[in-house]
């Protein structure tokens, strides 16, 4: 069996291996067709000091021994040098070009993006590589809003491993989503999406430490947090980004702000920075900890529409609701038969979604989903659920089939 080194960098969350990945011994890591599922074993494989595949067993690994023969004969060098002239050429991860389904390619996103806040400081282009991925999230939400949502809030609302990138991704998705709503021009737009993917750039190990810590932060931690959005600023300012408004939505994140009753009336970086703040602060609500379950979809909604002691609803986080609707897609509902759905798709009315029955009135797993429409009687929601609570793996592709287009 022969082998050849793999660069760790062209792994990704949600890629199928058409591969199997090994150790230098050659026992096997994950086997080909397997999927990297999550970012724990996503890490997990990246943490190892080397990985291979065999040679002969992909496309890339036929090509470059194709390519290295080609070389040896040119140089008419003995064929004891001939690994001296093999290289492997897979797809550098930075490229451009998103391959594969929907999932995948939301993965891989999600897999960049996380390489990206972790070598901030030794990324060359790094604001030129943020935009990039922020013209992704547009094509991948263009191409399909509602599968988009499923799966961003449905991995959000039930895992615990790399929150922080996972939660600065769906607030990007949401602003992006927000944008047109607000009469934001495209570089405003650009702006603080690209504000969202990089907000806590300078607290991403701690709020993922936080996310799987069960005590309170502590006084170091709080600490932290209190400085990072002007951290974060000037990590940025060092990166190299010259965006002043993506700078200024940064330090201004966690700022308590006054301005007109009509957001209309704000000024721009000042508005931008309000409806980021109040997509924050849902989607963080709704995301679970070691320390606490998330919370329902209808508690997260109720938190930022109607503030307490005010009478009037928030302009974004109505903004929200058009959208998403009262359950988001990918959020866990309990229907008045007793069974348990996942919500597919926004309905006509926001409390009454497309979902797909997952568990029966017994607890059970369903084997076959059930599409339903809550607007019927006998199907409406009873009351919305903490997904962390509910146990089912969901065979995601074979979710996102449902989803009417």
């Amino acid at each position: 069996m022969d082998l050849i080194e793999l660069r760790r960098n062209v792994l990704t969350l949600g890629m199928s291996l058409d591969f199997t990945l090994r150790d230098e011994r050659g026992a096997i890591l994950l086997a080909k067709g397997h999927r990297i599922d999550n970012m724990q074993q996503l890490e997990g494989l990246r943490s190892r000091s080397k990985i291979f595949v065999e040679i002969d067993e992909s496309e890339e690994g036929i090509r470059a021994m194709m390519e290295g023969i080609t070389t040896l004969n040119n140089l008419g060098a003995p064929i004891k040098d001939f690994s001296k002239h093999l290289k492997l050429n897979i797809t550098d991860p930075n490229s451009a070009k998103l391959t594969g389904p929907l999932s995948e390619r939301w993965g891989e996103v999600e897999s960049k993006l996380a390489g990206l806040l972790a070598s901030v400081s030794s990324t060359t282009d790094f604001e030129k590589k943020v935009q990039q991925l922020e013209s992704h999230i547009q094509a991948l939400l263009t191409e399909n809003s509602s599968a988009s949502q499923f799966l961003l809030f449905n991995r959000a609302v039930t895992h615990f491993n790399g929150y922080s990138v996972m939660h600065s991704l769906l607030c990007a998705s949401l602003v992006h989503l927000l944008a047109p709503l607000f009469a934001l021009t495209d570089t405003e737009r650009q702006s603080m999406v690209c504000a969202a993917l990089t907000m806590n750039v300078a607290m991403t190990r701690l709020q993922d430490a936080l996310a799987l810590q069960k005590s309170e932060p502590n006084a170091i931690q709080r600490r932290e947090i209190e400085g990072h959005s002007a951290a974060g600023k000037q990590t940025l300012v060092d990166a190299g980004v010259t965006d002043p408004v993506w700078l200024e939505v940064v330090a201004q994140h966690h700022t308590h702000l006054h301005g007109p009753e009509a957001l209309a009336d704000w000024p721009p970086v000042q508005r931008m920075t309000k409806i980021l703040q109040t997509v924050d602060r849902y989607t963080a609500a709704m995301s679970p900890r070691k320390s606490r379950t998330g919370r329902t979809a209808r508690d997260s909604v109720l938190s930022v529409v109607m503030k307490p002691g005010v009478t009037k609803h928030d302009e974004v986080g109505t903004a929200l609701v058009r959208i998403l609707g009262v359950s988001p897609p990918g959020t866990y509902v309990k229907l008045v038969n007793g069974e348990t759905a996942v919500v597919i798709r926004r309905g006509v009315k926001p409390n009454e979604p497309l979902v797909a029955s997952v568990i029966n009135r017994n607890d059970e797993p369903i084997g076959e989903p059930r599409l339903h429409d809550t607007s019927r009687e006998k199907l409406t929601i009873q009351n919305t659920l903490v997904a962390s609570e509910v146990r089912v793996n969901l065979k995601l592709e074979a979710m996102l089939r449902l989803i009417p287009k």
